[in-house]
């Protein structure tokens, strides 16, 4: 019986421990901090500038019927051939091109099939 009452009280213990780490690494923070800018998605140009802006790669949306390639490099033509969909044949109907503090250069691309 004391066997079991242990065993009972170490699997309480460690489900505890387990519980606080997992709050500690799966806890969101908020980006209502960061002063950004609101994203102007209804151009290529505006999401290059909101990508330079925030100085990562991502999509925006607002752009149907069209896929978008983003990407970034240390010169325009790095930026312009790592977007996505850059060896797909499609064609480019709009482009915009960023530059952000730090030196790195975004590019949206958005093509049509």
């Amino acid at each position: 019986m004391k066997k079991i009452i242990v065993c009972l009280i170490a699997l309480v213990m460690l489900s505890n421990v387990c519980e606080a780490k997992r709050r500690r690494y799966y806890t969101t923070s908020s980006y209502t901090s960061m002063k950004y800018s609101a994203v102007d998605n209804s151009s290529a140009q505006g999401v290059a500038n909101t990508m330079a802006e925030r100085n990562y790669v991502s999509h925006f949306g607002g752009h149907p019927g069209l896929y978008e390639g983003c990407g970034s490099g240390w010169t325009q033509e790095q930026a312009y051939r790592n977007c996505c969909y850059s060896n797909s044949g499609m064609p480019v109907v709009d482009v915009g091109y960023a530059q952000s503090k730090n030196g790195m250069w975004y590019c949206c691309k958005r093509y049509r099939r």
